[in-house]
């Protein structure tokens, strides 16, 4: 199954349990090692019993979300739709740890991950407006949580391209552009696949460089306001789709210089993938 993210499974830090009883622990640490065994059978049992036998021990959420990804994984589909779907009506704690393990993510995002995986699961059954509802969920409802903002832009990336995958199946292809226009001056994290995709979609397209140069002799501001803070953001409008430029912002401690933008605009790669077509 291809999916859209290398997901496996939220870990736990445990210990063993030194009396001879099995605790909840050793149940985790054992559909643990069955799942990377990928016995994923024998890891739904190990888990299962956590989610049947102890519902108010801390592991509970873990064994829960391990669950239905272990069913997912034995295509088991219609079982795991119902974990994930049950996760997102759940109170889990979407910034608990992760706990470590093969995940890189430092918080379980729960919800986010589970809106993703039931998008994935019916985009692979053909049902592409489902796919893209629950798709949309992950990115609107139940957003990736990271402290990291090289992660947050990767996600962007990853989350235009998706959108792009689903609305091209769905016959949209003016949304698929409008996906990945948004991605297009993305710095901290390489955005090489949305310009090659934006490529293939924009052949064809006439007069498309004038448009993309009247579009930044036209620059606008937005004024962004909260409790700390105060600042513009600027933006272009280009295929009726609203970008923010490279390093368009402006505060009390610095000024948006226009002209220095539309030069930085203009040596990136999507510039001169337009001047190529």
């Amino acid at each position: 199954m291809n999916l859209l993210y290398s997901l496996l499974l939220i870990f736990a830090f445990s210990m063993q349990n030194a009396s001879a009883q099995k605790m909840p622990s050793d149940y985790f640490m054992e559909g643990e090692k069955y799942a990377e065994a990928k016995e994923y059978k024998k890891a739904i049992a190990s888990f299962r019993y956590i989610v049947v036998h102890n519902p108010k021990n801390g592991l509970f959420p873990k064994a829960f979300y391990n669950t239905g990804y272990c069913y997912l994984m034995n295509r088991e589909f219609d079982s795991s739709i119902v974990i994930f779907k049950s996760i997102l009506t759940s109170s889990f704690n979407e910034t608990e740890s992760s706990g470590g393990g093969i995940m890189d993510d430092p918080y379980t995002n729960y919800r986010h991950r589970a809106s993703e995986l039931l998008s994935d699961i019916y985009f692979n059954k053909n049902m592409f407006d489902t796919a893209l509802h629950y798709f949309a969920m992950s990115d609107t409802v139940y957003r990736y949580l990271h402290f990291c903002g090289n992660e947050h832009a990767a996600n962007r990336i990853s989350v235009a391209l998706r959108y792009s995958e689903i609305y091209l199946k769905l016959g949209e292809k003016e949304s698929a552009i409008g996906s990945l226009l948004p991605a297009v001056f993305i710095t901290l994290s390489n955005n090489s696949k949305v310009i090659e995709e934006l490529k293939k979609l924009l052949d064809g397209h006439k007069n498309i460089k004038s448009d993309l140069d009247k579009a930044l002799s036209n620059i606008y501001a937005k004024a962004k306001h909260g409790k700390d803070y105060d600042y513009n953001n600027f933006y272009i409008k280009f295929l009726n789709t609203e970008i923010e430029v490279p390093y368009g912002y402006e505060d009390d401690k610095k000024k948006f210089d226009k002209e220095k933008t539309i030069a930085d605009v203009r040596k990136t790669d999507f510039y001169k993938m337009i001047e190529s077509l």
